[in-house]
């Protein structure tokens, strides 16, 4: 919402929005001279001609209710996004459960390289700005193009991308089928469509003295590339391979493919090495789903080999909780200490699905090691008695868990 924000300021319009709290898509807003109100004052929305809201309101929020009884034009997130992305020439839209946020930044700074100037709509935080948007030119706009309410079918992309599918959003498709069946529609909508990684492959991973991700890229049995990523995870070989698609059909060359993934810097929470003053190996990842929580716990247990695992998981939503219980407990089964903080609610009340305390007693059943923290000062108090041990700290969830640490000065 924020990045759209911007971009309609820099597209004329005269912008304005409201929301419960700070974070960080408000204070680009602010820096960018638009103003946030976070009373969710009515009057504010009289003298506006549109309004624009998020899949995350629902039709019972007063602000809504206001909007629709004073007939003003109401527009879905994914609606505005539509309306943008079809000014631009080549719309590139990346879709999928994991890896979209990485990849389309992937693309973005291989462009960049490739000396465009391409413009950006990102679900993430780019570590080398801080930003996720960059209003550039208008031959390529390069977006992430999410699946929930059907957003991304407002999308008519140059090229679609779809990194995988998975049982996701299941509160909103209800069933898988119906899921799979949008993305068909997503791609059939798509000139041109990069859905696999074909022949291509990655061989001899590795991570170097820094943790970083090093690995040669394959098509067949030819060495394209060797590279050396400023990033960890192993699931960034994929998301490699799906950005390298990409900038050849846009006839990229290798040498500036190779500099643009190699000059990556990451997103924010994307497997992101922190700094603490209490423990010198903390990392805060994104990873809300069990697919992409058991690829950190993976990649933590490589690269911070000889230490302890605790993972610290906040899960995103009560529905989604309930329906993937069972890989959830899996995934932690065979972690040294899973501790779990209380659920970020999101758009859902607890009514709608399972409560993190209810996941930790499921856990507990498999892992007797799982513990469960209603409020951060006892989380806190919990992680101190560690200090003195060798231990690897792996925050997981798209909750604001990494806003409290922040707060709190445990992470800096």
């Amino acid at each position: 919402m924020s990045a759209l924000a911007i971009m309609l300021k820099h597209d004329g319009w005269i912008v304005g929005g409201s929301d419960e709290m700070e974070s960080e898509g408000t204070k680009l807003l602010k820096n960018e001279g638009i103003s946030v109100d976070f009373s969710l004052n009515q009057e504010k929305i009289l003298s506006a001609d549109e309004v624009c809201y998020s899949s995350a309101i629902k039709p019972c929020n007063r602000q809504f209710v206001f909007a629709k009884t004073h007939n003003k034009k109401m527009l879905t997130r994914g609606q505005i996004l539509g309306k943008i992305a079809e000014q631009y020439e080549k719309v590139i839209a990346v879709a999928g459960s994991h890896g979209k946020t990485t990849t389309t930044a992937m693309i973005f700074q291989i462009l960049g390289y490739y000396g465009k100037n391409p413009t950006l709509h990102l679900g993430g935080f780019r570590l080398e700005d801080g930003k996720n948007y960059h209003v550039g030119g208008k031959e390529f706009f390069v977006t992430e193009a999410c699946e929930y309410y059907n957003n991304f079918l407002n999308l008519h992309p140059y090229i679609g991308v779809v990194t995988n599918i998975e049982r996701e959003h299941l509160d909103f498709f209800k069933t898988f089928e119906n899921q799979k069946k949008s993305f068909e529609q997503f791609k059939s909508q798509s000139q041109l469509v990069i859905d696999d990684i074909q022949t291509f492959h990655a061989e001899n991973l590795y991570h170097d003295k820094n943790g970083h991700l090093c690995f040669s890229l394959f098509e067949g049995e030819r060495c394209v590339m060797d590279l050396k990523l400023k990033i960890c995870e192993e699931i960034n070989a994929q998301n490699c391979i799906y950005a390298y698609q990409v900038a050849k059909v846009l006839g990229i060359g290798d040498e500036d493919i190779k500099r643009g993934l190699e000059s990556f810097e990451g997103v924010e929470r994307r497997f992101e090495r922190v700094n603490s003053p209490f423990f010198d190996v903390v990392v805060c990842d994104y990873a809300h789903h069990p697919t992409e929580i058991e690829k950190a716990i993976i990649s933590a247990k490589k690269i911070f080999k000889g230490r302890s695992l605790v993972t610290i998981f906040q899960p995103h939503t009560f529905s989604r909780t309930k329906i993937l219980l069972d890989d959830f407990v899996n995934v932690f089964a065979d972690v040294d200490e899973p501790l779990f903080f209380k659920t970020y609610s999101a758009r859902e009340s607890e009514k709608d699905g399972m409560t993190a305390e209810q996941l930790t007693e499921n856990v507990k059943k498999v892992n007797k090691n799982a513990k469960y923290f209603e409020n951060f000062d006892t989380l806190f108090d919990f992680l101190l008695t560690k200090q003195n041990e060798k231990v690897a700290l792996l925050f997981v969830g798209a909750g604001d868990l990494p806003a409290i640490l922040n707060k709190k000065h445990f992470i800096s």
